[in-house]
């Protein structure tokens, strides 16, 4: 009963890695549509949403292949949220696009 029980967390973690990845890709588009962060922050953020996808269907279609794969998708991924997290910290978001863009949508009639 306790390996059913680990069995399916593992195919659960793998489903919500699917759905991360899908995150991490949408999220790496608007970044890189935005204009408000680098645009190589939303590419690395592309590139580990589709690691974390890998990584997630190798997970829950070949578990063995997953296992040797991790250490070569785990990096991928660690660079780009570990460069949105970096930049957040320390630069933040262009404010005067962002005011801009604001000022912007008010004057066209939203």
């Amino acid at each position: 009963m306790a390996s059913l029980a680990i069995k399916s967390h593992s195919y659960g973690f793998g489903v919500a890695l699917i759905f991360f990845g899908c995150v991490c890709l949408i999220l790496g588009y608007l970044i890189f549509r935005s204009g408000y962060l680098p645009k190589a922050i939303g590419v690395l953020m592309q590139i580990a949403g589709l690691s974390y996808l890998t990584d997630s269907f190798a997970l829950i279609l070949a578990p063995a292949f997953a296992n040797r794969i991790f250490p070569a998708v785990l990096v991928p991924a660690f660079v780009g949220e570990a460069s949105l997290c970096l930049w957040l910290l320390v630069k933040g978001v262009n404010v005067p696009k962002w005011e801009e863009k604001a000022s912007a949508g008010r004057v066209t009639g939203a």
